[in-house]
């Protein structure tokens, strides 16, 4: 293995690290499940105010947050389904275009009469 090769292998592990960590770059937000139980003051602090609020009448009120996280996937060209490395042989290529993927949630606390979170529903692919 050349230290050209070893430069692109290094680079290549970072930047899939990267995109592990954070695809869209944008703030993390926990996983709704890990809040079941939480007060509603700790349920504030945590994710901020809620975008809309419902009180049910039964004693009962609904949070909801909606976030969205977006990244660029693609630009990229493969050869046989694999990443083209370069190589010279005469495979066939195609580039995969870059696009924006835009991730959805939208999550729904219910805090009982005690004001602690006691039922949860999410909605979406950025949950």
């Amino acid at each position: 293995m050349t230290p050209h090769d070893i430069r692109y292998l290094g680079l290549a592990v970072l930047l899939l690290l990267a995109a592990c960590e954070n695809p869209g770059g944008g703030p993390q937000h926990p996983n709704p499940l890990s809040l079941n139980g939480a007060s509603a003051d700790d349920l504030v602090k945590r994710l901020g105010p809620p975008q809309s609020s419902q009180d049910l009448g039964n004693g009962e009120t609904v949070y909801q947050y909606d976030w969205s996280n977006s990244y660029v996937a693609g630009g990229y060209t493969t050869s046989g389904g694999q990443l083209y490395s370069g190589s010279t042989l005469n495979l066939p290529r195609t580039y995969v275009p870059e696009q924006r993927v835009t991730q959805t949630c939208i999550v729904q606390f219910t805090l009982g009469p005690d004001r602690h979170v006691h039922k949860i529903n999410s909605q979406g692919d950025g949950c």
